[in-house]
């Protein structure tokens, strides 16, 4: 046999033993061309770089690289030494990269997403080996988002983490295609494994939402989770490809409507062989078809600071689990035509009751400016509803186009107080009262920054025991938007309806300061609030005030209510 046919027959022998990757993540997603458009330098086509990291060489016949859309395949031999780049790309586009560093043209190259999407690589066995799922938020830059400049990975050995391990690149060219990437630096994992939340198909069927990918085998293991209430272990569990950041669980013991669960986990692991930390529970329960009423409108800042945006809090106020997927929020035009509908989320999530969620187009303004805004509770939304800053009207609709609140606003509703509206949300005082009310919206708190996305309102406010139809709380306020009893709310339970009534303000001398309420018709049950000023919105002194109710019908009954309280200052 001929020198030149032995190491022909060597090197067939040798394609098996490279044929595929035995570890996931051996070869990562290193960089990659979303928007190759306007050009720093590189080649106006898109392209993904990928790397091995593995102390092995892999022969990629038949590897794919797919977008969840369009799958290419790389047709040819192709050996990926240990520590070595390579550059995937469109077959037209192989010779524009080839000076780059080392290029395959694949076929069928699938097109990556500008704004957003995803990539995996796959062996030729089928084996997910990397799969990534980015966005413009990666770049960190809004500018560089816009096109011509790749994202590099900061840190390839950190190839679990997602955007914190991403940036835009800072080469000249815009890009380091076949090279060590220009952002590479040490990034310590600072986050651990956390269970996000819990989505239920049906009684015995749900995922398991994570932070960041699960290892397979402790991810599989039933054992490793425990539901509440006597359902007990699973009887099935099982990572999803590509990003293997889900759990497909199945029950032994199916869980009953109506019913609020826990779910909780031990020893399940990152992908890097970590423990899953403290968050390792949440709650689950078979969701239901909202009602009219179910979710409301809770706060609304449609005046934002100068660089800021709009954000829009919802408030699930029934007892039963929705799902996000079949809500949508809405503009009204001022003939009551409905704009657009936009779908809350892209991602299925269930909204449990007593929980607040917040719509925005930017979380990450929300968090940088509200510290204590809870991320979990906040959802990016493409296009909130045009909110002007005068006046405007927005919808919570079903799936199937029904309203379930609207809220009418008006800048009118914010407090006297303020020297500007800008930048101050309008909070609702009492989620059972109806949205429509104006005595029932104020302006957040100063001390909680104007606002409260996501989480408690500053000026909410929870019925006191009433002793008479009229109950006056707190019976001490200061008016000064700390957050803390800026208001006197006067509450009233009425034992029928039709009754028409005012409510005045004396001081003590006995002259009348502030007329609140004039001849108006009164629901069974309601509330009021009075901020301290007097009829031409001047700030009152402190002091005693007693506030005047008097209420009748058309057939002469009459109630009469004389209450007292303290208008307050803090000592300075």
């Amino acid at each position: 046999m001929s020198q030149k046919a032995c190491v022909f027959c060597f090197f067939c022998f040798l394609l098996p033993i490279l044929s595929s990757a035995q570890n996931r993540y051996d070869v990562i997603i290193n960089e990659f061309l979303p928007d190759p458009t306007p050009s720093r330098g590189l080649p106006e086509s898109e392209f993904i770089e990928v790397k091995n990291r593995s102390p092995r060489d892999f022969n990629l016949r038949n590897w794919k690289i797919s977008n969840g859309t369009t799958t290419g395949t790389i047709k040819t031999d192709y050996v990926l030494k240990s520590d070595s780049f390579l550059i995937l790309c469109a077959s037209a586009s192989a010779s524009s990269f080839s000076p780059f560093g080392s290029t395959i043209g694949v076929s069928g190259f699938p097109a990556l997403i500008n704004d957003g999407g995803e990539i995996s690589i796959s062996s030729d066995l089928g084996e997910v080996i990397h799969a990534i799922k980015y966005d413009k938020s990666w770049f960190k830059n809004d500018l560089k988002a816009e096109g011509g400049w790749s994202l590099e990975m900061i840190d390839p050995s950190k190839f679990c983490l997602g955007k914190e391990n991403w940036s835009a690149s800072v080469s000249d060219s815009g890009g380091t295609p076949g090279h060590i990437n220009s952002v590479d630096a040490i990034n310590p994992d600072k986050e651990m494994l956390a269970l996000s939340r819990a989505v239920v198909t049906d009684s015995v069927n749900l995922n398991l939402l994570f932070n960041e990918p699960v290892d397979s085998a402790s991810g599989a293991n039933n054992f490793n989770y425990f539901i509440s209430d006597g359902v007990g272990n699973p009887d099935s569990a099982f990572t999803t490809a590509p990003f293997f950041d889900q759990v497909s669980i199945k029950l032994q013991n199916p869980i009953s409507a109506g019913k609020i669960y826990t779910i909780s986990l031990q020893q399940v692991e990152d992908c890097k062989g970590e423990e899953i930390g403290l968050n390792n529970i949440c709650k689950l329960g078979l969701p239901k078809k909202a009602k009219a009423g179910d979710i409301i409108f809770n706060e609304i800042l449609f005046n934002p600071p100068p660089y800021g945006y709009d954000y829009l809090e919802l408030f699930n106020r029934s007892s039963s689990v929705i799902r996000c997927s079949e809500l949508f929020v809405a503009g009204i035009n001022a003939d009551g035509s409905l704009n657009t509908p936009t779908a809350l989320v892209k991602d299925e999530r269930d909204f449990f009751p007593g929980e607040y969620l917040l719509l925005t187009e930017n979380p990450s303004w929300v968090l940088q400016n509200y510290p204590e805004a809870d991320s979990s509770q906040i959802l990016s939304i493409s296009s909130l509803p045009s909110m002007p800053d005068d006046i405007g009207k927005v919808a919570i609709l079903n799936s199937e186009g029904f309203i379930l609140d609207e809220l009418d606003y008006d800048h009118h509703w914010q407090s006297p107080l303020l020297t500007t509206e800008s930048g101050v949300a309008l909070e609702r005082i009492d989620p059972d009262l109806p949205t429509s009310l104006a005595s029932n919206w104020t302006s957040a708190a100063a001390s909680a920054g104007y606002g409260t996305p996501s989480y408690k309102n500053s000026e909410s406010y929870t019925d006191s025991v009433f002793t008479h139809f009229i109950s006056i709380d707190p019976k001490i306020f200061s008016p000064d938007m700390d957050g803390y009893n800026d208001f006197c709310y006067i509450n009233y339970h009425l034992s029928q309806s039709g009754y028409m009534g005012s409510i005045s303000i004396y001081d003590i001398n006995g002259r009348m300061v502030r007329r609140l309420v004039n001849n108006e018709i009164w629901a069974t049950e309601g509330i009021f609030r009075w901020d301290g000023l007097d009829d031409q919105q001047n700030l009152l002194p402190m002091g005693h005030y007693m506030i005047y109710t008097e209420l009748f019908l058309l057939d002469g009954s009459v109630k009469k209510n004389l209450s007292v309280c303290v208008l307050a200052r803090k000592a300075h």
